[in-house]
This record gives structure tokens, sequence and C-alpha cells, in this order.
């Protein structure tokens, strides 16, 4: 566990996962219509622009996804203490 959610007040992590958590949803549904919409124009195969935009999204969502867990990890850490 890292020390910088640590070091926040309850408020500041709720807000914060609050904001991670909208971020998320944002990208996986842009991320979703962008292939969807690819598919249906038969993109696929065309450009590699549709790849190298997932290559560099799929990073991008599994640290804000692990940022969450950290987030909530801390909460449970903080409800255990309590």
């Amino acid at each position: 566990m890292t020390t910088k959610f640590q070091e926040l007040s309850e408020a500041v992590l709720v807000k914060k996962l609050s904001r991670l958590k909208t971020i998320i949803l944002i990208h996986v549904i842009a991320l979703s219509l962008y292939w969807v919409t690819s598919i249906s124009l038969g993109m696929i195969t065309d450009h590699m622009f549709l790849w190298l935009c997932s290559i560099i999204s799929f990073p991008i969502l599994i640290l804000n996804i692990k940022s969450m867990n950290e987030i909530k990890e801390e909460f449970e850490f903080r409800k255990n203490i309590i």
C-alpha cells in the first residue's frame, strides 16, 4: 500500500474514488464506441491507428483501476482499524 493515500483525509479519498470511477467509465465507453465504429466501418485491417490507440489506452486504464483498488484497500484498512 502506498503512503500517498494514507496521508489523505477520507473526504479527499471519496472525491478521488468517485473521480476515478467516472474516468474509468468514460474511458471504457469511449474505447468500446471507438472499436464498434471502427469495426462497422471496416477499418480494422486498414488502419494501424486503431491498434496504436488501443495499445496506449489499455495501460492507462489498468493504472486507473489499480489506483482505484488502492483507494478501496485504504478504506478497508481504515474501517478495520475503527
